[in-house]
């Protein structure tokens, strides 16, 4: 038997919504299951991991009072839990991260050697890509690419992603083109973009340990990634959370303001390069 996938967040926020509302009710997983005709193991998966079927969902929704002129928003997250991910045809072996940032609120992030995957152009992508340690196929390298294409529609499409970015600037210095530093001077532009150049100085501080990303979302808790040659590591713990949010921190009482950064930008631009 195949293993159950992990509801996206209308999923989760609907499983949410059912389990409010049988308690509202004052009803148990017993009497509640009872009542609509649902089995006590499935209705605990469906507190907790399992979406209901359309019609079961219905019955919980009779069962816990709701009329029926007021279904409709649980029917809408229903519909959109069931919808398949983008990602999905690509069959990728763990997609956490990419559903997580796709689903996300805002992104902060901070990069120390590279430029940030939401920024970067085909050409620049295809490089970092190539030039990590890792070895990789040409039809993977393909794949990644064409997945970090996909994940900047997060920048233009509903509901648009804020993004605020950090930049070491070091990272403006290494294997950029023109067509790199024009697209991340058109995106900085963008209203629900931010772009920060972090300056080089003699100062030891915490970003020299590595990037690191902050995802938050309306009604979850926050998610913290860092990334390093041996992989993506993840936590939503409370207090690691912490520890990358007061790095970001960091960072941005070292950077330079949206303004200064886009005039470094500018000048970068006027410069001869390939």
């Amino acid at each position: 038997m195949g293993q159950t996938p992990e509801p996206n967040y209308y999923g989760r926020k609907l499983i949410r919504e059912i389990k409010s509302l049988r308690r509202r009710a004052g009803l148990t997983q017993n009497e509640a299951g009872e009542r609509a005709h649902i089995e006590l193991k499935k209705l605990s998966r469906v507190e907790t991991v399992q979406l209901p079927s359309y019609h079961e969902l219905c019955a919980l929704l009779d069962t816990y009072g709701v009329v029926s002129t007021d279904w409709d928003p649980y029917l809408q997250l229903w519909e959109q839990a069931k919808r398949p991910p983008w990602w999905r045809k690509y069959h990728l072996k763990d997609p956490r991260y990419l559903r997580m940032e796709d689903e996300a609120l805002t992104k902060h992030e901070f990069q120390l050697g590279y430029i940030p995957d939401l920024l970067q152009t085909e050409e620049y992508a295809r490089a970092s890509l190539t030039n990590t340690g890792v070895v990789r196929s040409e039809e993977m390298v393909d794949l990644e690419v064409t997945i970090r294409m996909r994940r900047q529609q997060r920048l233009f499409s509903e509901p648009v992603l804020t993004l605020h970015t950090l930049i070491h600037e070091t990272a403006l210095h290494q294997g950029l083109d023109r067509e790199q530093l024009v697209q991340i001077t058109v995106r900085a532009e963008l209203p629900n973009v931010t772009v920060r150049i972090v300056p080089n100085s003699a100062t030891i501080h915490e970003g020299l340990r590595g990037p690191v990303v902050l995802l938050t979302f309306p009604d979850e808790p926050d998610a913290a990634f860092t990334d390093s040659t041996i992989g993506l590591l993840e936590t939503q713990d409370p207090e690691k959370v912490t520890v990358v949010r007061r790095t970001i921190a960091t960072m941005e009482s070292l950077a330079m303001t949206p303004a200064e950064s886009h005039a470094y930008l500018t000048r970068l631009l006027s410069q001869p390069r390939r």
